[in-house]
Order: C-alpha cells, then sequence, then structure tokens
C-alpha cells in the first residue's frame, strides 16, 4: 500500500482538491472516517457499468460484511503512475476571456520500512514507509499533492485506516496530514455509507480549508485471485475563516477507486474536480481529472479496458454549481 494523497491546496490558480486515494497511499492531512452506516446487501456489479474501465471482474455474492483495511510488505515496494489535466476558464461577465490546460504525470514508489501490528488505535497496524518520485513531466508543485518532488525522500507513518501520524517535518495543520484515503470504522456491506472531514492550512497562502468526503460501497467482484471493493467517492472543500466571507468559492468533486481487499491497496482511481471563484464580474471555473494505477507490483495489477486517463474533462457547471453571487 502505497500512501499518497493527491489534493491540492491552492488559490492561486492549481486545483483546490484533485483527488483522494490513488493507488494505496500513506500522506497528508487529519482526521478519520466516521461510522459505516446504511444497509447491507450481496455484492452488485462493478467494472464499467460504474464508470471503472476494468474488466474480467466477477460480482461476489457476500453473506458477511468486508473490512477494508490498508496492508504493507517490507521489502515489497509498489508503483503508482499518475495522470493529472486540467483546464482553467477565465470570464468577465459571460465572455470567456482566458482558457489554460496543463498536463502532470508522474509515477512514485513507496518503499515500506516498518510494520508494527497492534500499535495503533483499536489495534490497527501501524506503517512506517518512504515515499519517491521515479519520473515526473509536468510543472506543477508535487507538494500541493501531498507528495515529495524528484529527489526527495517522504518518510510517512500512517495506521492501516489510512489516518497519518507523521509526514516528514511537514506541521500537522497542512494538507500532508489529509488521511488520502477514507476507510470505514468497520466490516461494510455493499451500499453502506461512511463519511470522512479534515481541515488544513495551504503551505504558501496559510488558507484554511475543510473537507467534507462521502465514500459508498457499491460492489465486491473478484479481481484475480483477490477480491475487490468498487467505492464511489463525492465531496465537497470548502473555505474557513474570514475570507470564506469575501470570496465567492466552491468546490465539489465525484470517482471512484478499486480497492484490493486482500492485497490492502487502492489499485486504480479516478477523481474529477471543479473549483468556481468570483470577485465582481470576473469569475474563474477550474475543471480537473486526476487518474492513478497501481503499476507494480505486476500480480496486482488491475485489468484495465484500453483507454486513454484522463481523457476528457468535465465542462464547467457539470460538478459544482456556481455560488450564489455567480449566477
Amino acid at each position: 500500500m502505497e500512501l499518497a494523497l493527491l489534493t491540492s491546496g491552492r488559490l492561486s490558480g492549481r486545483p483546490l482538491f484533485m483527488s483522494f486515494c490513488v493507488a494505496a497511499s500513506l500522506s497528508a492531512c487529519a482526521h478519520a472516517p466516521g461510522t459505516a452506516t446504511g444497509g447491507g446487501g450481496a455484492g452488485g456489479a462493478g467494472g464499467e457499468a460504474q464508470g471503472i474501465p476494468a474488466v474480467g471482474l466477477k460480482p461476489l455474492d457476500l453473506k458477511e460484511p468486508v473490512l477494508l483495511r490498508l496492508k504493507g510488505e517490507i521489502g515489497r515496494p509498489e508503483k503508482v503512475s499518475y495522470v493529472h489535466r486540467t483546464r482553467s476558464t477565465s470570464y468577465e461577465d459571460v465572455q470567456v476571456r482566458h482558457q489554460k490546460e496543463e498536463t502532470l504525470e508522474f509515477v512514485s514508489q513507496a518503499d515500506t520500512l516498518r510494520l508494527l501490528p497492534g500499535r495503533g488505535a483499536n489495534d490497527e497496524t501501524v506503517f512506517t514507509q518512504v515515499l519517491s518520485i521515479v519520473s515526473k513531466n509536468g510543472t506543477m508543485s508535487l507538494h500541493d499533492f501531498a507528495m515529495p518532488e524528484m529527489g526527495e525522500n517522504l518518510e510517512v507513518t500512517a495506521d492501516s485506516r489510512g489516518r497519518i501520524l507523521r509526514a516528514g517535518d511537514y506541521p500537522s495543520n497542512s494538507i500532508f496530514y489529509v488521511p488520502p484515503i477514507s476507510l470505514p470504522d468497520g466490516p461494510v456491506h455493499v451500499g453502506d455509507t461512511w463519511g470522512l472531514q479534515s481541515e488544513w492550512l495551504s503551505l504558501e497562502e496559510m488558507v484554511p480549508y475543510r473537507l467534507d468526503m462521502t465514500s459508498i460501497l457499491r460492489a465486491v467482484s473478484s479481481c484475480g485471485a483477490h477480491r475487490c471493493a468498487s467505492i464511489e467517492l463525492s465531496g465537497q472543500v470548502t473555505l474557513q475563516g474570514p475570507l470564506s466571507q469575501v470570496m465567492a468559492f466552491s468546490s465539489f468533486w465525484k470517482g471512484y477507486l478499486m480497492f484490493d481487499i486482500d492485497a490492502g491497496t487502492v489499485v486504480w482511481s479516478r477523481v474529477d474536480s471543479e473549483e468556481q471563484f468570483a470577485s465582481g464580474n470576473v469569475r474563474r471555473s477550474i475543471t480537473s481529472c486526476l487518474e492513478a494505477t497501481l503499476t507494480e507490483p505486476v500480480d496486482n495489477r488491475l485489468q484495465l479496458a484500453a483507454h486513454t486517463p484522463c481523457a476528457n474533462l468535465s465542462d464547467p457547471g457539470d460538478i459544482a454549481p456556481a455560488p450564489a453571487n455567480m449566477k
């Protein structure tokens, strides 16, 4: 399980929140998921019907709930490939004044240094991993994603629910302490829902943000020799403090991830997000996509249909409703 959060927290043109949970990560901000709620039931269909480009999935008819927990193995590094696309559109009144697109591609590696079973809250296993970047193509700062840059190593300690206990020398109120994945308190059935709330300050501007996220277990399927959980994600990021009174702002996102229950890792995820800012008759809309795929160990790879990661971006207004004074 590689602990790598994919959030971003800047008001200066970068997407505020791009994705959670990209292939088994240990890194980022604070607070734990809430208690799972909802109805039980048998596993439903997963895969492409839910927007997940996986093939060969076979729905499982489970009678018992499943426990979703991160796992790690010393001497077995994990690599994750990320593709991020963003489009920023600026308006004056209703006229488009400027539009810019950016793409970032990078590959991260996580090496597990230590495993301490039963050392965390409620006897959760505690992991320590070193995150590094194998390759990068693009100019965006990886620190905005709570990841190290090329040439840096980031040592992260977290528990098996993804709660960050230490992230290098970064302050505990930074994005590096936002949990990279939301996992429920206990075993869950298909259809169960759980939540996550977290707050952090952006590193450069010291702007306070709050994350509210909902996860729904949509299906459990066989994925090769393992069981995989299809989890639907949705969330909102809000400004906190005095700035929220003077800036019109909205930020919403939605997506899916595939969690390998037996390997204890996220093997694929995609999140689409949109932020809108306004001041007077000028506003900006930022739409983005982040897709991540576990590439190593090879035997944990999810079998995916041929597709181009983040090939399509949502249009302004598809995800985030404009704040009242933007309408």
